[in-house]
């Protein structure tokens, strides 16, 4: 069937455009560098994040390419199975709409050996902030620390009132001040701001850049972590498959390198 690509608010695109006369500087363009060190094995990805008063898009500008699962020896008769599945022209895109209350986020999960792309639908989880006397300079913006907890993480953040939107990257919003800085307790999830361009002019990016795809399937947080879950348990049973007849494995611990480390609340509601 014939893929059609939407464009992601044409509203928020067109209110882009306008960013020369209205209140310029509340449109912009931000490019971070995202750094996730688990497991002391530190991975670094660039991002963009477009913004007008009422919306914004965090999306990746890098193309991700199939990792194979690993396993390495921890005795002479126990394995350490890991594996992470990444897929090819697959990108990570969370559209913000404060005005309905909503995120979206375009994923992409391993199901019956293939990709399989959907658009994850949640609510924003008002983040309780607290903000400290602490001031420091970045990308020669004065910048204010603020502390706050999101999904089982700890986040010390660095955001700046010279640009007063309520975004920063990927789901971390709704302080006074454009976010610059982030980075958790665990020093295991790190944002950092590159440039800053501010107005920004929509039509110098592809338009490619915002989409969604009409064909990907709508579901809800509570559907998706049922569907990690299957992932993880498809993994599983291929290696099960690959062992040699008359062996077995025995899953003793299962360790999940995620940002998101807590659903429980949002489960519930």
């Amino acid at each position: 069937m014939k893929k059609i690509t939407v464009l992601i608010f044409s509203l928020f695109l067109q209110n882009l455009l306008l960013a020369q006369t209205n209140n310029s500087e509340n449109y912009g363009l931000v490019t971070y560098e995202r750094i996730l060190n688990f497991d002391n094995k530190p991975e670094s990805t660039i991002f963009s994040l477009f913004f007008n008063p009422n919306s914004s898009v965090f999306y990746e500008n890098r193309k991700e390419i199939i990792e194979e699962t690993t396993m390495k020896p921890i005795t002479d008769d126990e394995f350490d199975l890991s594996f992470e599945v990444k897929f090819n022209g697959s990108k990570y895109i969370v559209l913000t709409d404060f005005e309905k209350d909503s995120i979206q986020s375009q994923v992409s999960l391993f199901s019956e050996g293939k990709q399989q792309t959907y658009i994850v639908q949640e609510k924003i989880n008002n983040i309780k902030w607290t903000i400290l006397s602490e001031f420091s300079t970045i990308n020669d913006f004065k910048t204010q620390k603020a502390i706050g907890e999101f999904r089982g993480r700890k986040f010390n953040v660095w955001f700046t009132n010279q640009i007063p939107v309520k975004y920063g990257p990927w789901k971390l919003n709704g302080l006074p001040g454009l976010i610059l800085e982030v980075s958790d307790e665990r020093n295991e999830v790190m944002f950092y701001a590159k440039s800053i361009k501010i107005p920004f002019n929509i039509n110098s990016k592809s338009k490619s850049d915002f989409e969604f795809n009409s064909d990907f399937e709508k579901i809800s947080l509570t559907n998706y972590l049922n569907l990690k879950q299957e992932q993880v348990n498809e993994v599983k049973n291929l290696f099960i498959s690959k062992l040699p007849r008359g062996a077995k494995m025995e899953i003793s611990n299962i360790k999940s390198n995620s940002i998101e480390l807590e659903y429980e609340k949002l489960i519930k509601n």
